[in-house]
């Protein structure tokens, strides 16, 4: 299993360098340094998508996008916790001196959680499994050692700060402003896409674990009662969900398909407003296009909570390449951050109740990145069939939604596929490219590699009665249609059940 699981890693990491879709380590030309990545023009199209559908569904959830600064003064890194304990166990080989995140070590090799264990579950764990350096093969130092993942830089002349390690602080911080803009109505709900920055270990897993990486966290301001009568969860509790709660972690059962109001009356969920907003979680990865059947719903063990998180469950994707991979986190967090930053700052971070009454409100977080959906995508609708290579993504999130091509380029057909390109391009808001290099079938070939739906011959019959031949990539059928229909038929295709 982990040698083909590494066979298809190389495969993957290599179609994504050749085809145009994520580039590195960079910088390239100076050796490359681990956890930096370029999104090529394929690459940044379907990450441009992935944050699109999260903004998409968000605004139909009325939550509201903001942007905060990157980097803030040390002070406010001491409030949240990070500078003290935002760190990773860190060990180092015996011979080569090489250092590693250890729990991500155990991850890689074996289908455990690790993250939660302690520095002695994690050496005994290291030594029993005889899991050695990557780089030279030598045994580990018997030691854990905690690494720090916050980047420091300097304001001016000497001002501490550091870049943020995530983007939820940063949004948490102007709740006064916030009160004023929803006219002191609680609840309201705010996300951040945004760059963060880690300074991991030894980032080994590609764009799933990277130093600078794009991050997408929504944010629900409630009172604690709003929990419990949390209206827009009556749309949603007869939605059912890949459920897996830590007593069934520890029983050593796998994940059920759970129906939400059951899994609140069995406790699973604690309330109401948490049980919708882990269905929003799911919603925005199936929207994506992850298939369902690849994502499961993991409860945090109780070793494995932060003390002040009332509940959180982890989103995961299983990967061709690793296996399941966290990819979101559906925290309860409490009052704890904005006491945090009251009690740090001096300001009173405090709204009205229905009794008028102060009351530091609850947030409750969506917290996951664009990264790691982009690299799901690619790794699970990557394939190679008998006769050809194909990304089977998502038809409504391809990078490019359409080809056009002249059967040869002459005659004037080259003229009209470039007209036909052109106006689908300008006129119905597609990526629609023009390609007249080579044979049809090659071309063909050439988009099926790149995850284009649709592909549009003109030929010598388009100059008799004005068709075009269309053909689906999955089913490789085609049709003949009239010029004058390719853009409802395209978008029908593209956009079939989408709202």
């Amino acid at each position: 299993m982990a040698q083909s699981r590494k066979i298809f890693q190389e495969q993957l990491i290599s179609f994504m360098q050749q085809k145009g879709f994520i580039w590195g380590p960079e910088p390239e030309i100076y050796g490359g340094l681990a956890g930096f990545y370029t999104y090529a023009p394929l690459g940044k199209r379907l990450k441009n998508n992935v944050e699109n559908k999260i903004r998409d569904v968000f605004r139909k959830n009325d939550i509201w996008e903001v942007e905060c600064p990157t980097i803030m003064q040390k002070e406010v890194w001491k409030a949240s916790g990070h500078l003290e304990g935002f760190t990773d166990p860190l060990i180092e080989c015996s011979k080569c001196k090489g250092s590693f995140r250890a729990d991500k070590l155990i991850e890689e090799k074996h289908d455990v959680v690790a993250d939660a264990f302690s520095d002695k579950k994690l050496l005994d764990f290291i030594e029993d499994k005889k899991i050695k350096c990557p780089t030279c093969g030598s045994p580990f130092n018997k030691e854990i050692k905690k690494h720090n993942l916050m980047m420091k830089t300097t304001i001016g002349t000497g001002i501490e700060a550091y870049n943020r390690p995530e983007t939820a602080t940063t949004t948490y911080l102007p709740f006064i402003r916030y009160v004023d803009y929803f006219r002191k109505k609680i609840p309201f709900g705010v996300f951040q896409i945004g760059k963060a920055y880690r300074n991991e270990i030894s980032p080994r897993q590609h764009v799933l674990r990277m130093r600078e990486f794009t991050q997408a966290e929504g944010q629900i301001f409630l009172f604690p009662e709003q929990k419990k009568e949390w209206q827009k969860y009556e749309k949603i509790k007869d939605n059912t969900l890949p459920l897996w709660p830590y007593q069934m972690q520890e029983a050593e059962k796998d994940p059920k398909d759970t129906k939400i109001e059951d899994a609140l009356k069995k406790g699973h969920f604690k309330n109401k407003a948490y049980a919708w907003s882990i269905n929003l979680a799911y919603t925005l990865f199936t929207e994506m296009g992850i298939p369902k059947e690849n994502i499961r719903l993991r409860q945090h063990t109780l070793n494995e909570r932060a003390f002040y998180a009332d509940d959180a469950w982890d989103l995961e994707i299983k990967t061709n390449s690793f296996g399941w991979v966290e990819c979101c986190g559906i925290h309860d967090r409490t009052d704890y951050d904005l006491k945090q930053h009251a009690k740090a700052s001096g300001k009173t971070l405090e709204a009205l109740d229905e009794n008028n009454k102060k009351i530091v409100p609850n947030i409750i977080e969506i917290a996951f990145g664009t990264d790691r959906p982009v690299f799901a995508l690619l790794d699970i609708d990557y394939r190679k069939e008998e006769d050809r290579t194909i990304l089977k993504l998502p038809k409504d999130m391809a990078p490019i939604n359409v080809a056009v091509f002249p059967l040869v380029k002459k005659e004037g057909l080259d003229t009209i596929a470039q007209e036909i390109t052109d106006s689908l391009t300008e006129n119905s808001n597609l990526v629609a490219v023009y390609d007249g290099s080579g044979s049809v079938g090659r071309r063909y070939a050439r988009m099926d590699e790149k995850g284009t739906p649709i592909c549009i011959t003109v030929d010598f019959d388009t100059l008799k009665d004005n068709t075009v031949t269309l053909r689906d990539r999955d089913s490789q059928k085609q049709v003949r249609i009239k010029i004058k229909d390719i853009d409802r038929t395209v978008k029908e295709m593209l956009f079939e059940g989408k709202k």
